[in-house]
């Protein structure tokens, strides 16, 4: 049971990931800067890569493996800001 919750938590993260990159793309510049944009787009490249080597660290074990809440809040902030910008590009657009 615990490796199927965890595995889908981290599809989560990995979906909330990829939307926050859709997102930037779509993102006008009077809601975030071009500059702050590329720090959050390096920021989701690298949340997928945590995921994508958890995932292959879980399938690796033969035993039975959890994530730190340490390791993992990092990324629910991250998932917390792409709600937030969401929600700016959202009221920017009207």
């Amino acid at each position: 049971m615990l490796a199927s919750l965890l595995a889908s938590l981290l599809a989560d993260f990995d979906h909330w990931f990829t939307r926050g990159q859709v997102i930037l793309e779509q993102c006008p510049d009077g809601v975030l800067s071009a500059g702050d944009r590329l720090e959050l787009a390096e920021r989701l490249a690298d949340g997928k890569r945590s995921i994508a080597a958890t995932r292959s660290l879980l399938q690796a074990s033969s035993e039975p493996v959890a994530v730190s809440m340490q390791a993992m809040a990092p990324w629910h902030q991250l998932v917390m800001e792409v709600w937030a910008l969401s929600a700016r590009v959202s009221r920017s657009s009207g």
